[in-house]
């Protein structure tokens, strides 16, 4: 289970002497056997020509001997020089990548903490409700309300109508005390996302019941059947969590420009954007996805610039190089525990320099 604490250590380490190995793995198995990805991480690994030859055999051996082949996806952080060593199994899918630093790379570790941190799944009949929590695609606690029972009846029959009035009290009696356990279970455990289960009917009426705070909670529904086991409803709820954060992105991505065209609360463009960062400003990063720039940081004063002129050459400190200055954004980001949003493709954004955030003032 990846922890706040253990994404800590991954985004804080930093060597200016030795160079990290970042190396992110599709294993799942549903599309990979152990040979395709014992022969794409080999790939992976003559690319990165400037990695340690030490590194380079501690991420072989971890996939040889370390790895117990229980997730979809390997995120592997080396450098031996150091002795700093990082490597998390998680159960949602990565993209294959590698790359060589200073600092392990986050990007693609943001952007799965974005999508699949937190989600809630609340699976719902006429007798109660199962509550679930995945967390990066673990189960991470699970509750539930089994009420009285409720029994169909066929039609015809004097007693048909008084009964089956009967029947849907008691179900909506049931969905009540599921609706005030699900209160509690979300609130308590910090669900980021809600989706839910069940019939159209039973997840129409279940959504009535919820408190108005839980309703915005809720990004989606799917059918299920009562009997679905939690590793299927884990699963369509990844699928629906991707696309629900496809949305939100680009929704942030109007957000952020909206506000800053109106000079509210937000900043847009690197330079400013990593200063909100630093100064304890930024509440919510939104960046494009594969956009990256060279940067510079005058490291006693904080001041960042992406040209070393004149004026940058007469101050007075020392210059920390930022290959990837956006990069750096959004390590410092979660450092802080800000929210972090990558946006695959927005125009506008683009145009207005690729990176902004939400601040706090």
């Amino acid at each position: 289970m990846l922890t706040d604490y253990e994404v800590r250590q991954a985004v804080e380490f930093e060597s200016h002497d030795a160079p990290v190995l970042s190396v992110y793995l599709n294993v799942d198995p549903c599309h990979r056997t152990v040979e395709g990805y014992r022969l794409a991480l080999r790939g992976l690994l003559e690319q990165a020509e400037e990695a340690s030859a030490e590194d380079v055999r501690r991420i072989q051996s971890f996939i040889e001997i370390g790895y117990n082949r229980s997730g979809r996806g390997i995120v592997m952080f080396s450098c031996a020089a150091k002795d700093f060593w990082w490597a998390q199994s998680v159960a949602v899918p990565v993209e294959d990548f590698v790359f060589v630093s200073f600092r392990p790379y986050v990007r693609q570790l943001a952007r799965l903490l974005d999508t699949y941190e937190r989600c809630g799944v609340a699976h719902v009949d006429q007798e109660g409700a199962r509550l679930y929590l995945f967390n990066m695609g673990e189960l991470e606690a699970a509750d539930g309300y089994l009420g009285t029972e409720v029994k169909q009846h066929r039609s015809g029959g004097w007693a048909n109508p008084r009964l089956q009035r009967h029947e849907n009290t008691l179900a909506r009696r049931n969905l009540q005390e599921s609706a005030e356990l699900a209160e509690a279970f979300y609130r308590d455990s910090g669900t980021r996302r809600l989706f839910l289960a069940g019939t159209e009917k039973n997840v129409a009426r279940f959504n009535e019941l919820l408190s108005h705070r839980l309703r915005r909670m809720v990004l989606g529904h799917f059918h299920a059947d009562a009997n679905a086991t939690p590793t299927e409803i884990r699963n369509k709820a990844l699928e629906l969590a991707a696309a629900a954060e496809t949305r939100e992105a680009a929704a942030l991505a109007e957000e952020l420009l909206a506000t800053a065209q109106q000079g509210g609360n937000a900043v847009l463009g690197l330079v400013d954007t990593l200063t909100a960062i630093q100064h304890g400003r930024a509440r919510h990063l939104v960046a494009l996805t594969h956009y990256s720039e060279q940067a510079y940081r005058f490291v006693d004063s904080g001041l960042v610039v992406l040209t070393l002129g004149e004026e940058g050459d007469l101050a007075s400190g020392r210059i920390q190089d930022l290959p990837d200055a956006v990069e750096s954004a959004l390590r410092r980001a979660l450092a802080q525990s800000l929210a972090v949003t990558l946006v695959d493709q927005h125009p506008g954004l683009a145009q207005a320099g690729g990176i902004g955030a939400l601040t706090r003032w």
